[in-house]
């Protein structure tokens, strides 16, 4: 199947939070994508469609197997379907996880600058941001190893909220630091 990276549709006038701006600006403040979705995608949105009832639906044994083939494909390595949720999003997604993983009162690390919604997961569910601060020398952003590891030690950390690719920076770390990081963490 060829995909079209290289023309994206005028989303200016269509409700899209991305491109309701001055033209004058570039809205690079929020991921969106910017290309077609893919057409399997899309006819089977129309075979919904066609059907024409709407209702509360949950995700079967395909969707689980769609997502474990996609992580074998991707990373050589297929997740156990019975280990997956399914979940409306990320950001409710990381709250789940913050009220499951920590307690009322724990710290949650996140490293700034670092996504707002974050802050109302770990703070609406009554957490405490701690955050080890990126080092930005004035062209790329790194982690100051002896602030994180100091931070992740504290014993009311308990839960360590990890960005790869870090938005917003777009960083993407290393296998060593990820390795580093999770050695921290244990």
């Amino acid at each position: 199947m060829q995909y079209d990276f290289e023309n994206a549709p005028d989303r200016s006038k269509t409700d899209s939070v991305k491109w309701d701006v001055k033209s004058s600006e570039l809205p690079m403040w929020i991921a969106d994508m910017d290309f077609k979705t893919a057409p399997e995608i899309i006819a089977a949105m129309q075979q919904k469609l066609t059907l024409g009832a709407f209702g509360y639906e949950f995700p079967q044994a395909d969707y689980f197997n769609a997502v474990a083939d996609w992580y074998e494909t991707e990373h050589n390595h297929r997740p156990q379907t019975n280990w997956m949720i399914f979940t409306t999003g990320v950001v409710p997604a990381i709250s789940s996880i913050v009220r499951r993983i920590s307690h009322i009162g724990d710290n949650v690390l996140v490293q700034e600058p670092v996504y707002n919604i974050f802050y109302n997961s770990i703070l609406n569910n009554g957490r405490h941001v701690l955050s080890s601060d990126l080092a930005f020398d004035g062209k790329s952003y790194s982690i100051n190893w002896a602030e994180l590891e100091q931070k992740l030690a504290e014993p009311l950390t308990t839960l360590m909220i990890f960005c790869n690719p870090h938005n917003p920076v777009g960083k993407v770390w290393t296998s060593e630091e990820v390795q580093k990081i999770a050695d921290l963490c244990h």
